[in-house]
């Protein structure tokens, strides 16, 4: 008789399941389902092709927003920069022009704010924001980062949420207008949202080896950073 208890169980709970969906209008299944797939990432939705240069980008959709998950490769009409300005300069990742197939360019907050395709913008902090809530906002770095073996070794690839999101975050660097910094350590991304205490500063997010989380702060607009594009709504 003991064996025969839970197939009776079961019949029960399927009783209520039942009752619940059809008199009180609650489906308990999407309830579960919404409960832990709310900050799911969508995953790859396809390809972007810039038709300004032909350059095409995989994307990727996260929580309600679709972006590049490649760093953006766009320098047409920008010039190639070697010192730091306030006009609009692009820069080699690491001074190496070979570099850029793979990292694409790192540019200055002048030249990023307007580098994106039409139906694209440079993320503003908002945006920023929402795709740290959009992963969960636990170790959202190494959700975001890609491709182990260019990172150095450290807490941000050991994680076992690494490369999970399909951002593909690369170890690109910086170039501060005399120094090309922190490559294969560091990935720096402008936010489109300038610094409120000083016009010649702008926000951007940083990843790097040894932590799992994405750091925000501020920088000179000289900087040489890298661009993600996101699609506008």
């Amino acid at each position: 008789m003991k064996r025969f208890v839970p197939y009776i169980l079961l019949v029960l709970v399927g009783m209520f399941v039942c009752a619940a969906d059809a008199l009180c209008g609650i489906n308990i299944s999407d309830s579960i389902s919404q409960k832990y797939s709310s900050y799911v990432p969508v995953g790859d939705t396809g390809r972007f092709v810039d038709s300004r240069d032909g350059n095409s980008y995989r994307t990727v959709k996260i929580g309600n927003k679709v972006w590049m998950a490649e760093n953006l490769r766009y320098s047409k009409d920008i010039p190639i920069g070697t010192s730091k300005s306030n006009k609009p300069h692009v820069y080699y990742p690491n001074g190496n022009a070979e570099n850029v197939a793979q990292y694409g360019y790192l540019y200055n907050w002048y030249a990023a704010e307007k580098a994106c395709p039409s139906g694209w913008h440079l993320p503003t902090n908002s945006d920023w924001k929402q795709l740290k809530t959009a992963l969960g906002g636990e170790n959202v770095g190494s959700q975001l980062a890609a491709k182990a073996e260019l990172w150095n070794d450290g807490s941000l690839e050991r994680n076992s949420s690494f490369g999970k999101s399909g951002f593909s975050v690369l170890p690109s660097g910086s170039f501060d207008g005399k120094v090309y910094g922190n490559f294969a350590s560091f990935a720096y991304f402008w936010s489109a949202t300038e610094y409120e205490y000083y016009s010649g500063n702008a926000y951007y997010r940083y990843i790097y080896y040894n932590y799992a989380g994405i750091v925000s702060n501020y920088s000179s607009k000289s900087d040489g950073f890298s661009v993600r594009c996101v699609k506008d709504e």
